[in-house]
């Protein structure tokens, strides 16, 4: 029977329940949704969904899965039980493996076989042998397969076995009638490894015991010396391959051999407990919350600085050192706080970049100066857990030499949200474990985080290692490590629980001051954190100097000129420092004021692209009050002039599409009008997850496969498709010749016998055993496959 339709037939055995677990565990087998249970076997077998699933697996999972693959004779359909999968892997029992077994058939990545010996056994999925890779366990390429590549490897077999055979290695007895020279040196290294390693030269059985924890390593191809080296003798004598001038491989019999006969030498049936120092609850909290308080201070001024000067981007995308540098003088911070910053707001939509200028200037809600600190985290921490950006990338190298600028789309990673929650996770688990009752935390670093991370999912390891210490950092920028322990903060954002997280920083915070303290010397210091209204507002009347809590302010006619461009008065400004100051208003700070706004104002600079002027006032005056001349911008400078905010050619053809007739001056050539200004674009992108799977989703499946609802169109295409690969495979792999049913290229049906020898990029190589030639068929123009019995496989 075919795997995929012993597959159906286990699936359609199981409980709703099991169902729908399976579908949990792996939406993509039911998105989009599949007719009957032939399909979702198929859809199961697929290489791109068991490699998603082998993703979700944990590391005694994923070693078990291994051993059953490389323990299952899957064409003899003998498959692995407990039992005998504990004699391979080391220091387990039947009884610890069977719930591993179980869930593994749960996620439909093996599927039950006979029943042996009272026990259960697994067959696991044809797809998993090339999902898993040519080196599953950590263990090399069987020998068969070598021979069979690389013909001269196999003479190399036979003359390290003669030598072997004279150092006192016994021959094997009872081989199969026809046994190549790959099944006897397997049968020599399973029976009698010690004599083998009696022989081996003194240092060899250490390079042995390296190459089996990683079968390729890296071994120059030398020039002929007076001493063989034991890397040399192990090359001649069979027992390890070279692949080219740099690269050996160790077989796998060898690997399992100088593991003691194991494939698994041992089952982490735990999670790695690092070694890790602990700090005080109370140091924990109060960086935290100065890390809070100065992440909120520093997105304040960055604001500030992005609306009174937006930052330029580069035609390449993302905004380059000199603007970086520019920002870090601004905010009194370095570079790579910068970064951090920009991409912070970003994701929190606080900056938005305007498509016309191509400069990025603050939002235009002005929501953030108007909420609580505590409403202002949370804004931080949901757009960072939620980005599918990483910030950490920034200033790393591409392919191409090029560096990954802020805000660029390189820095993108849609796997960042997923891997934030579970580091955030993995440090909840960690920190819970080591939780004592002596008022301290274990301090987490990027190191631990990794290992549990990988244990947790071994098959993403390379990406933990990439993401999470830039993650770790951030982290504590947002509060959620404190002195590099989990907060509270950080345990409720892992559990979602936001409104406690809130809670928790309301309580913690001081509460912001509304009044500052002014000196003769034209400074004003806060003595701590302001409120943000008030906080704004002084920064726009005098400039930061320092930074930290208690923060310096210098007032200068520069700084109360910019105040006056925004409308305010000389009155307005002392009415504000005489409200908010702790201390009267020094005389000089008084005359500053006074006389700098007496001296503002005597020139007036205002923006016009182009101008309207004509001797009939009321044509003007009817000109101003028309509404839908309104987008045009019209102020009247004079009773007979009238300036536009569009160029003499838009404003030309606005006030034709009005019913006017202008002349042109300076001979302007007339264009389309204007359109009125939308909302600014969205400076995020839209997240989408192609994998979520709701309640009506499992209901309308499950209905479906029950019989009580009508499936979609195409049946069993799907899996018939499937079935004819998995014929085609296993052909390949037993080398059996197949009847093809086929269109060629003039469209027309043929069926003919073939003998295939590869399976690859939607295309089938095959022989002609009739024209004695080989030929490329695509996938597609296959109707269906059968196995020929008894034909011949000379090719």
């Amino acid at each position: 029977m075919s795997a995929i339709r012993a597959l159906a037939e286990d699936l359609a055995s199981r409980s709703d329940s099991e169902l729908r677990q399976l579908m949990a565990a792996r939406p993509d087998v039911v998105l989009p949704p599949v007719p009957d249970f032939a399909a979702l076997a198929a859809r199961a077998s697929t290489r791109v969904s068991v490699q998603r699933a082998l993703e979700t697996l944990s590391a005694p999972q994923l070693m078990v899965l291994e051993a059953v693959v490389l323990t299952t004779n899957l064409d003899g359909g003998v498959g692995s039980t407990a039992a005998t999968l504990k004699t391979v892997i080391g220091s387990t029992t039947a009884k610890i493996l069977e719930p591993y077994l179980a869930q593994l058939r749960d996620m439909a990545l093996v599927r039950s076989g006979p029943v042996s010996r009272s026990r259960h056994s697994y067959l696991p999925l044809e797809t998993l042998h090339e999902a898993l890779g040519p080196y599953p366990a950590g263990l090399g390429r069987p020998l068969a397969m070598l021979v069979q590549q690389y013909p001269e490897y196999g003479e190399r077999i036979r003359t390290g076995l003669e030598r072997l055979y004279a150092s006192a290695v016994p021959r094997p007895t009872g081989l199969p009638a026809g046994s190549g020279p790959a099944t006897e040196l397997a049968r020599v290294l399973e029976g009698s490894w010690d004599a083998v390693l009696a022989a081996v030269p003194e240092k060899a059985p250490d390079l042995l015991g390296k190459l089996a924890a990683s079968p390729v390593g890296s071994a120059k191809a030398g020039a002929a010396s007076g001493t063989v080296t034991p890397i040399e003798w192990l090359l001649e004598n069979g027992l390890l391959i070279r692949l080219d001038a740099n690269h050996v491989e160790l077989p796998r019999e060898v690997g399992i051999a100088a593991r003691g006969g194991l494939i698994i030498p041992s089952l982490p049936v735990t999670p790695p407990e690092p070694r890790l120092n602990s700090v005080r609850v109370s140091l924990r909290d109060n960086a935290a919350f100065g890390a809070v308080a100065e992440t909120l201070r520093l997105v304040t001024e960055l604001l500030a600085a992005a609306q009174s000067e937006p930052i330029a981007t580069l035609r390449t995308g993302g905004v380059g050192v000199r603007e970086v540098r520019r920002l870090a003088d601004s905010l009194r911070v370095d570079r790579e706080q910068v970064v951090w910053l920009l991409e912070l707001a970003a994701l929190a939509r606080l900056i938005a970049l305007d498509p016309d200028s191509s400069r990025w200037t603050a939002a235009a809600s002005g929501s953030w100066h108007l909420s609580e600190r505590h409403e202002q985290w949370l804004q931080l921490v949901r757009a960072w857990l939620d980005a599918e950006r990483a910030p950490s990338l920034v200033g790393g190298r591409l392919p191409s030499g090029s560096t990954v600028n802020p805000l660029s789309s390189e820095a993108s990673r849609t796997d960042a949200p997923a891997v934030r929650r579970r580091a955030l996770s993995a440090a909840l688990a960690i920190s819970t474990e080591a939780a004592n009752d002596d008022g301290r935390a274990c301090v987490l670093d990027a190191s631990s985080l990794i290992e549990r991370l990988t244990w947790q999912q071994p098959r993403l390891r390379r990406r933990f290692s990439r993401l999470v210490p830039g993650m770790v950092v951030e982290m504590g920028h947002l509060g959620l490590l404190g002195s590099g322990a989990l907060t509270d903060l950080g345990g409720a954002v892992a559990e979602d629980r936001f409104d406690d997280a809130v809670e928790a920083l309301r309580d913690a915070l001081p509460e912001p001051l509304t009044h500052f303290m002014l000196q003769a010397d034209l400074t004003a210091v806060a003595p701590g954190y302001l409120e943000p209204q008030v906080a704004r507002e002084l920064a726009l009347l005098a400039s930061a100097e320092g930074q930290g809590p208690a923060t310096v302010y210098r007032f200068s006619a520069q700084s109360v000129r910019r105040a006056l461009d925004t409308g305010q008065d000389a009155a307005a400004i002392l009415a504000f420092l005489e409200k908010h100051s702790a201390t009267n208003v020094p005389q000089p700070l008084r005359y500053l004021v006074e006389d700098t706004a007496a001296r503002y104002g005597s020139l007036r600079v205002g923006p016009a692209f182009s101008y309207v002027r004509s001797d009939d006032d009321a044509a003007l005056t009817a000109l101003l009050a028309d509404p839908a001349a309104a987008a045009l911008g019209l102020v009247r400078l004079a009773p007979t002039v009238v300036t536009a905010q569009a160029t003499p050619a838009e404003l030309a053809s606005a006030l034709r599409e009005l019913g006017y007739s202008p002349a042109l001056e300076g001979g302007a050539e007339v264009r389309q009008p204007i359109r009125s200004a939308g909302s600014t674009p969205s400076s995020s992108a839209v997240r989408t997850n192609p994998w979520v799977l709701t309640e009506e989703d499992l209901e309308a499946q499950m209905k479906v496969l029950r019989g009580s609802a009508r499936p979609g169109p195409g049946g069993g295409a799907e899996s018939e498709a499937m079935i004819g690969l998995e014929t085609l495979r296993t052909a390949i792999r037993t080398k059996r010749a197949v009847r093809m049913g086929f269109a060629d290229s003039s469209g027309n049906s043929t069926r003919q016998v073939f003998v295939p020898l590869s399976v690859h990029a939607g295309r089938v190589r095959v022989f002609d055993p009739e024209n004695e030639t080989e030929r490329v068929i695509s996938v597609h123009r296959i109707m269906d496959v059968e196995t020929v019995e008894g034909a011949s496989t000379d090719a």
